[in-house]
């Protein structure tokens, strides 16, 4: 039982962090694509990507080397930690009343006027590639991965295939959904990505606190 806990929470872990991070990189990406330029778009999100990867590895190796009830504690904290994250946004979105859209509408103008400002008055209709001009969407790219990566490394000491069978199943349904309509991404409500995604967090969370937390006083489930 406690093996098929593990399995299940390591894939639903991975899924939803890089559901929800990955869903605001592509909306962006599609979005600045025809004023940043492709090249600049893609260098950029595959650059970002590559060094969340790096960390994931580097966090999950880092808590590998802790004793079993650190793991569990550590990783629960962590995961705890996100889940208040994503509960939050829910919050803000539900009850709030914030505009996701906006949101992302706000993201975009910003992205796109860092770049293309230092061209002033003589603005190119698409901004040349350049390691310079991909930095915007490389930047957000990293924030947005380096918080997933997080929640994967979290996952990925208890089981590390499941972990990236749910990274890259979402990472395909982004993809599928990009390629369609990123309409569909913003139409979607993200108060219910958040709430899932929370909950699912925080349920997970609390049992591998718990388990280093039985572990510490009891010395065993």
């Amino acid at each position: 039982m406690a093996d098929q806990v593990v399995i299940i929470a390591s894939f639903l872990l991975a899924f939803k962090a890089v559901l929800l991070e990955g869903s605001e990189v592509a909306i962006l990406s599609v979005a600045t694509v025809k004023q940043l330029g492709r090249n600049n778009v893609l260098f950029g999100v595959l650059a970002g990507g590559a060094v969340s990867v790096f960390i994931f590895l580097g966090v999950r190796q880092v808590l590998l080397l802790l004793p079993e009830v650190l793991i569990d504690i550590g990783t629960g904290l962590v995961i705890l930690y996100f889940s208040y994250r994503f509960l939050r946004g829910f919050r803000r979105y539900y009850f709030g009343k914030k505009s996701f859209r906006a949101k992302m509408e706000k993201m975009e103008s910003e992205v796109v006027e860092k770049d293309l400002e230092k061209y002033g008055a003589e603005r190119p209709q698409v901004a040349p590639f350049s390691l310079v001009n991909s930095l915007p969407v490389f930047s957000i790219t990293l924030t947005e991965g380096f918080e997933a990566s997080l929640v994967l490394a979290a996952a990925g000491t208890f089981n590390f295939e499941w972990t990236l069978v749910g990274a890259l199943v979402s990472l395909m349904l982004i993809i599928v959904i990009s390629a369609l309509s990123y309409e569909y991404l913003l139409k979607f409500p993200r108060w219910g990505l958040d709430l899932i995604a929370g909950s699912v967090l925080l349920t997970f969370g609390s049992y591998f606190l718990i388990s280093g937390l039985i572990l510490v006083f009891f010395g065993g489930p």
